[in-house]
């Protein structure tokens, strides 16, 4: 059974495929493939052996399911089949998510066998792969051809489904999410169908899919259009919190990437930029360290450190924590002040996983950042903050009916708090904030969100329940909380203005016709 809870306690991080080896399962249970189950883990996911049934946990520590949920298909025919025989179903990644994702009250389907490339257009600049093919294996395959990924967000464990499903980001204004790089899916629909869908044959279908949270189907191969490799020259300087506004806008427009990171307690913030270089020698020339791998935001030491500062805040020793959180940021700034790497090695600065915890990651209209960022900062003047940090990043607009970025460049601030206490907190942020107009990320938790509030910041919305109205309207692909959250969104949407209901009948004649127009290219396909 799946739950949502804190799972701090009583947690492994041995491997999955050793616990299963020390779990005798009954005649009756299914084989499970030990090698798939290590590679769900993959660095994010915990386990624990309870009453002779092995749990797995997502990184965040917030969702557990019991592996004999999962199905682990060879090849796209058995997930047709899993898909046309199974009631529910939903799809897994890498459990990276920390919201309620994976939750079914039937399969879990991961597709992590589903792990080949399967072509690349090196002119045109397009991979064909399939969906459970791990962000990080995709980077060193591209990196071959000197092509890289149109952006990253700060992990690459995660599968390149997953990431583009759940809205995956990267840090920089002039560049999109990364499902604005996607040119086409191939999806196994609720009744078993296989369908391509492109913004060619399928545009309206085509701007619902991603972020979507697989409520459409089980997407098992992408197109996807990547960029030429770069090489990039990093730097990590501390100011004080109060000359964060005063230097955002330019900080954010002069660099490709930047992230910035708010130490309230000790009215600090760190400031990193990255960007393209000629080539590893011009960057050393000019001072730079020559980082031949991944360079982690914070190494181990400092990982625990940190940990030693929420053990100290837990004992209200706060003087004690804040001298542990300067020492943290000096050890950064020492090892990451000027450095130069690959592409994928440089902006993936969490390959080692930091510290699990919930988020909320909520995003602002890029224009309204100097008053958002003034609210925060004067609220944490006379609060203290239940975390060490938030972070600040960046991204440009795209046209996806659920993308937080939809038709405007975005601002996002992600708050973050161990698992038991962040309700509370996660409550406090989006209350404070609200008159802002934020739209959350979806990957990250609905908690303390109001449908029509939702409906208010996406102005697509409605079309994209018309569209699963037409996809799935049974539901299969739903759990009990995208059930909920489709059944009051879809009600508050058909109470809606004249106009939006002509608008939502012609919309669903453009679904249907784009089905059959989508039909008839097949069929030309299969018949050429």
């Amino acid at each position: 059974m799946t739950i949502l809870s804190s799972l701090k306690s009583s947690f492994s991080t041995v491997s999955l495929a050793s616990l299963l080896d020390k779990v005798k399962l009954t005649d009756d249970d299914e084989t499970i493939d030990k090698s798939v189950t290590v590679r769900i883990r993959s660095g994010l996911v915990r386990a624990k052996k309870t009453n002779n049934e092995v749990i797995i946990t997502n990184w965040a520590e917030t969702v557990e399911a019991g592996v004999k949920q999962f199905r682990f298909p060879d090849n796209t025919d058995d997930v047709v089949e899993l898909v046309k025989i199974c009631r529910k179903v939903r799809c897994s990644g890498a459990l990276h998510s920390c919201a309620p994702l994976i939750e079914s009250q039937g399969i879990i389907l991961s597709l992590t066998k589903l792990d080949q490339i399967i072509s690349i257009d090196t002119a045109a600049r397009i991979v064909r792969m399939q969906a459970g093919v791990r962000m990080h294996d995709l980077c060193t395959y591209l990196s071959d051809y000197g092509l890289a990924v149109g952006t990253l967000g700060t992990i690459d464990w995660q599968t390149i489904c997953g990431a583009v499903m759940t809205g995956t980001h990267g840090g920089g204004l002039t560049i999109p999410s990364l499902h604005d790089f996607v040119r086409s899916y191939t999806i196994v629909l609720p009744d078993g169908a296989l369908k391509r869908v492109d913004k060619e044959t399928s545009p309206t279908l085509f701007r619902a899919m991603a972020p979507s949270m697989g409520l459409f189907g089980a997407v098992v191969e992408m197109e996807m259009a990547v960029v030429p490799l770069e090489i990039l020259e990093a730097q990590m300087i501390s100011i004080p919190v109060d000359d964060v506004i005063q230097c955002f806008d330019s900080l954010m427009k002069t660099n490709k990437y930047a992230r910035v990171v708010v130490y309230p307690t000790i009215k600090k913030a760190t400031i990193w930029t990255a960007n393209p270089v000629a080539s590893r020698e011009a960057a050393v020339a000019n001072g730079a360290s020559n980082n031949s791998g991944y360079t982690n935001f914070r190494n181990d030491e400092e990982k625990a450190m940190l940990e030693s500062f929420l053990d100290l805040c837990n004992g209200n020793e706060f003087e004690e924590a804040d001298r542990v959180l300067e020492r943290v940021l000096e050890s950064q700034i020492q090892r990451l002040k000027h450095y130069v790497g690959q592409y994928n090695h440089v902006l993936c600065l969490e390959r080692n996983n930091g510290i699990p915890h919930a988020d909320i990651e909520m995003n602002f209209s890029y224009e309204k950042h100097k008053d958002v960022l003034q609210t925060v900062f004067d609220h944490y003047e006379n609060n203290r903050l239940p975390y060490y940090n938030f972070e600040i990043r960046t991204t440009n607009q795209d046209d996806a009916f659920l993308s937080c970025c939809q038709s405007r460049p975005g601002m996002w601030i992600d708050f973050q708090a161990k698992a038991e206490i962040s309700h509370e907190f996660f409550y406090e942020m989006t209350s404070m904030l609200k008159h802002f107009g934020y739209r959350k990320h979806w990957a990250k938790g609905m908690d303390n969100s109001d449908p029509s509030y939702v409906i208010e910041q996406f102005p697509d919305i409605t079309k994209f329940i018309e569209a699963v109205k037409l996809i799935d309207p049974v539901g299969k692909f739903r759990n009990e909380e995208g059930e909920s959250w489709f059944q009051a969104l879809d009600l508050l949407t058909g109470d809606c203005t004249e106009s939006i209901k002509e608008e939502t009948v012609v919309l669903r004649e453009q679904l249907v016709a784009e089905e059959k127009k989508s039909e008839r290219c097949l069929i030309a396909v299969c018949d050429g």
